[in-house]
């Protein structure tokens, strides 16, 4: 296949200390609850700072750009958000019953014990299953019975005892135990189908790392490359394409590395100098 680039727009307010463990902030105010407080608490004021930015001639202002803070370290930011949490905290402790009836009740209509549609690629089913009482998926694939056969819209896979054995390549509930948070943001098959390249967030940042692993045994194939995106394709059976990002978080270079090669020696395929454009990528079927 062919890989693609994607340029988008980049936004100056994306990702303001979203990744932050302590300070993960969804301010929920509920008009019910403060209607029932004779003396509800006071809401944290937030400083105003002039700042001026300006493109393509216009000047803007805005009196909150110091709370941005891509290093997730500013204390002044830090304290701010942790005002902004414990005022909701206040504001919504008399709904937290409520509130746990209403997340019992959608999760009682969801069908926790699900299966994506099978992906035929290659002599394999690839699909990703949800048990039930498990918060994340599994990675699994199915060998397809006379795969030599041409490959038809009717094409369906077999289940039950007679069935070719499921292999369950990789287990984000297990994966998860190890970690506070966990989201896989890439998950790509060699085109061998020996491999499996995924990228794994384990902070919330957003700022992914990459293994490399053997598809029946797990075993880890190479080094894993480190700060960079969910972007990622394979280049053969021996290399990916990645992108990192530059120090305010914008995808901003695409990468060739050889598997087994130190991450320092990868070359620079792209860099994307505009910081009004951030940059993806894709492969083509």
């Amino acid at each position: 296949g062919v890989l693609h680039l994607r340029l988008l727009l980049f936004s100056t307010s994306h990702r303001i200390l979203a990744a932050h463990p302590k300070i993960s902030a969804s301010l929920r105010l509920s008009t019910a609850t403060m209607g029932s407080r004779s003396q509800p608490p006071s809401p944290p004021l937030a400083e105003k700072v002039k700042h001026e930015m300006e493109l393509f001639g216009d000047v803007r202002v805005d009196n909150y750009y110091w709370l941005r803070d891509d290093s997730r370290k500013n204390p002044k930011v830090i304290s701010y958000l942790q005002q902004e949490n414990a005022y909701t905290e206040a504001m919504m402790s008399g709904t937290k019953k409520f509130e746990d009836e209403i997340y019992a009740e959608i999760r009682g209509r969801i069908k926790e014990d699900d299966i994506s549609a099978p992906l035929r690629k290659g002599p394999y089913y690839y699909y990703s299953r949800t048990l039930e009482g498990k918060e994340y998926v599994q990675y699994c694939r199915r060998p397809i019975p006379n795969c030599d056969a041409p490959s038809s819209v009717h094409d369906t896979m077999p289940t039950g005892p007679d069935a070719p054995p499921e292999h369950v390549i990789l287990d984000e509930n297990v994966k998860a135990q190890e970690h506070g948070f966990y989201r896989i943001g890439a998950f790509k098959v060699s085109p061998n189908h020996k491999m499996v390249a995924y990228a794994e967030d384990t902070k919330g940042d957003e700022i992914y790392t990459v293994y490399v692993i053997d598809a029946e045994t797990q075993a880890p194939i190479g080094k894993p490359l480190v700060g960079v995106t969910s972007n990622l394709e394979w280049a053969g059976n021996d290399a990916l394409v990645y992108i990192t990002m530059d120090e305010i978080l914008r995808p901003d270079k695409a990468w060739l590395h050889k598997l087994g090669a130190d991450q320092s020696n990868d070359s620079c395929l792209y860099h994307e100098k505009d910081d009004m454009f951030s940059l993806g990528l894709e492969a083509s079927e």
